[in-house]
């Protein structure tokens, strides 16, 4: 095997070779866009189904709504809608990937023991609790960039949000590589819409291949958010189709090699197009 891989437990998908998909699974009543659609066990187990079915590389399993203004919910709560999920998937779909969507230690190993694979972390803060449980199970760890700041606010970037997102990376990663693990392990998320503005956003998408690690893996999460529909006009969440693929088209050229999405489908035949123009 040659080249970059992003690694998680005994699995690996190389890197460079294609855009993989990420498809969103919020087993939440309030999540922004799709809240209340999976919340029980059968509905998100039909909907993990039918992700992969449509070409869902990965799924991310989600307990607690991040939109802005949302309130956090109990870690017994959080555990409570994930952990019945994760091991549910597992179970009747052994071969798929499994990630889950928290920036709770406790809940991140326990999704691990139930079968999950990778830990999508949107704290913005390094924990040494959490990296102790990525190291252990030789998960795979997704770090966003969100500033530590509930999203919905907005701080003020002095030397510009490229900027500081960059100094983030870095710091991230020396510190997880300080801690024993390894790069191929890591995987790299900008956090649109956590933390930055709409200019912030446009910045971010404009000048993602000065953010990209060519050792590294990098997610792009951009699917129906707010300045999806600031830049479009479209107040509707479920509606930010065409501006999402928009978007999504330029973080395939800024080099992203991952994307979340909640509209697997119709992402999986545009990525075969992005994928043959940008890559090939």
């Amino acid at each position: 095997m040659s080249g970059s891989v992003f690694r998680f437990r005994e699995k690996y998908l190389p890197l460079g070779q294609r855009t993989y998909i990420m498809g969103v699974l919020n087993v939440t009543p309030d999540s922004f866009s799709d809240g209340g659609l999976f919340y029980s066990e059968d509905d998100a187990l039909k909907r993990a189904k039918q992700m992969l079915l449509e070409g869902a590389d990965i799924i991310d399993i989600g307990g607690m709504s991040t939109r802005p203004g949302s309130e956090p919910v109990s870690e017994a709560e959080e555990l409570r809608r994930v952990i019945p999920v994760i091991e549910s998937i597992r179970k009747e779909l052994p071969d798929a990937i499994i990630s889950v969507d928290t920036f709770r230690p406790i809940v991140a190993e326990k999704a691990m023991t139930a079968g999950a694979d990778i830990i999508n972390d949107v704290s913005g803060v390094f924990n040494a609790n959490m990296a102790a449980i990525v190291k252990k199970y030789g998960a795979g760890y997704i770090v966003m960039h969100s500033a530590g700041l509930p999203s919905g606010e907005f701080p003020v970037y002095e030397k510009g949000v490229v900027s500081a997102v960059a100094e983030f990376f870095r710091d991230i990663t020396d510190k997880l590589i300080k801690f024993g693990i390894k790069k191929s392990h890591i995987c790299l998320d900008p956090g649109f819409g956590f933390a930055k503005g709409v200019e912030d956003n446009l910045q971010l998408l404009k000048n993602l291949s000065s953010l990209k690690h060519k050792d590294m893996a990098l997610l792009v999460a951009l699917s129906r958010k707010r300045f999806i529909g600031a830049i479009t006009d479209e107040s509707d969440p479920k509606k930010r189709l065409e501006g999402t693929l928009a978007a999504n088209f330029r973080a395939v050229e800024g080099g992203a090699d991952i994307i979340r999405v909640h509209d697997v489908k119709e992402h999986k035949s545009f990525l075969k197009a992005a994928d043959e123009l940008i890559r090939n």
